[in-house]
């Protein structure tokens, strides 16, 4: 979004050296105070930027403190084994959700970021695309993979079990492009709600069937569900705040460039989320359900922290598409916040790691073990998100390529080596160790690989990568 008052350039006034402070010229009236001025003008100038980032962080801070809730609850409620398959079959959904995005969450931020008629048939689009990719990715994950926590689903039905699976994969998927809807439409309130209702319900649901025979599945329904749920009556409800309606018709004059695009970051976002979605299926392909519940309470206050970078990526995203955005200034202020708030989440669970053998019991050391290690990933993941959402923002298809390959590579390989055996530094060592080190390597290539972009790319040709029906590379 609008990045300062004005596009004109921020100009420094000469003054007097008697006076309180120099003067900045922010279009064109002065103001006093010098570096505080300047930063109090950019701050003010990225407010949409801010307040997007601030809700989708405290949204994260929800998600994180809800999913430590239910671990907590199901630790003492039900047995480890249960709680091992629900969470293995919800890793599941979420991988399978990412392959069924088809790059949508990125490309609706950047062509159905309005309330005119062509961002509603964009948008409509791709709620009916997401539809058979939900189906497909399903089908091809449970037959492929062959998760043996698929045994949860077929023991109730065979039929009902996949069908199941697929409606919570379509779910979770709209979930992904109503927030993003609603992140353009700079309703951050929505997100934050939906984000707010879905903690409470996942807890509310626990109580309910304790002693059935299908307790595994009703916990990864309780996991799963609320998120799916979210996502269709969203669907229904979005057009309240757009001021639309669903429609295919007609064709947008975007719609090729949005098709392009949506292509290009779906890859790109297939191999940047890869790491993410990967390594808890490779874990939870070679431990047994006991250890892969140690894994999953790990991963899952990992997953949580690791989404800030990633939310306030989007949310630069969403601001950094809009015409007259200042993408770079916006980028360094994204990128300070990210790397900030990883840095004090890394420190505070290295201190903290002892809680979580408290809080749950002796049997989950492993999750206390590989947790700090983990964590301190976030910081090179940060530069890396924060990175990446700058070139493809700046619509730079070779830095996405290279950025994001060199991600997924970096960890998904060592963790195919490190994950299976019983040796040291396998198991679940190796899938922190796979963790740390690729990351640490994409985000010095990000670093290097943006830095070419930037001098091979003037203000103005950024300008002009800006505008959806421009060339591009």
């Amino acid at each position: 979004m609008t990045a300062s008052p004005s596009s004109a350039p921020v100009e420094a006034a000469t003054a007097d050296t008697s006076s309180a402070g120099d003067a900045v010229a922010v279009s064109g009236a002065y103001v006093r105070g010098g570096r505080t001025a300047r930063l109090r003008s950019r701050v003010r100038g990225h407010g949409e930027l801010l307040t997007g980032s601030g809700v989708l962080v405290i949204g994260a801070a929800v998600q994180g403190f809800g999913g430590l809730a239910f671990s907590i609850i199901v630790s003492k409620l039900d047995v480890k084994a249960d709680f091992g398959d629900a969470s293995a079959l919800f890793t599941s959904v979420l991988f399978v959700t990412y392959l069924a995005g088809l790059g949508l969450p990125v490309a609706l931020a950047r062509y159905a970021a309005d309330r005119d008629v062509d961002s509603h048939v964009v948008f409509a689009w791709g709620v009916l695309a997401t539809v058979p990719a939900a189906i497909v990715a399903s089908a091809g994950y449970l037959w492929l993979v062959d998760p043996g926590a698929a045994d949860v689903l077929w023991d109730w039905h065979p039929v009902g079990g996949f069908a199941l699976f697929a409606l919570i994969v379509m779910g979770s998927a709209f979930s992904l492009i109503v927030d993003v809807r609603a992140m353009t439409m700079r309703r951050w309130n929505l997100v934050l709600l939906r984000i707010c209702l879905v903690a409470v319900a996942k807890i509310a649901l626990l109580p309910l069937f304790r002693h059935s025979d299908h307790r595994s599945l009703l916990i990864f329904l309780y996991l799963a569900g609320p998120v799916a749920v979210s996502g269709f009556l969203g669907i229904g409800l979005i057009n309240r705040i757009t001021g639309g309606r669903h429609q295919l018709r007609p064709r947008p004059a975007t719609a090729r460039a949005a098709t392009r695009y949506s292509a290009i970051n779906y890859l790109s976002t297939l191999a940047y989320q890869a790491p993410y979605f990967a390594l808890p299926v490779i874990v939870l392909k070679h431990v047994d359900s006991t250890t892969n519940g140690s894994f999953y309470v790990a991963w899952g206050i990992v997953a949580i922290a690791f989404y800030v970078p990633s939310a306030i990526g989007q949310a630069l995203l969403a601001e950094g598409g809009k015409g007259g955005a200042h993408v770079r200034s916006q980028m360094r202020l994204a990128l300070a916040l990210a790397v900030g708030l990883m840095a004090l989440g890394a420190l505070a669970t290295f201190l903290g790691k002892g809680l979580v053998v408290a809080v749950f019991d002796e049997s989950y050391r492993d999750a206390a073990h590989i947790l700090p290690a983990m964590m301190l990933a976030g910081i090179p993941w940060a530069v890396t998100s924060l990175l990446l959402t700058e070139v493809r923002v700046l619509h730079r298809h070779v830095a996405t390529v290279v950025i994001t390959v060199t991600l997924m590579l970096a960890i998904i390989v060592p963790a195919l080596i490190l994950v299976p055996g019983n040796q040291a530094g396998h198991g679940l060592d190796g899938a922190s160790a796979a963790w740390v080190v690729g990351n640490l390597i994409a985000a010095a290539v990000a670093v290097v690989v943006t830095g070419i972009s930037r001098r091979h790319s003037s203000g103005h040709e950024a300008e002009d990568e800006l505008d959806p029906l421009a060339p591009t590379e």
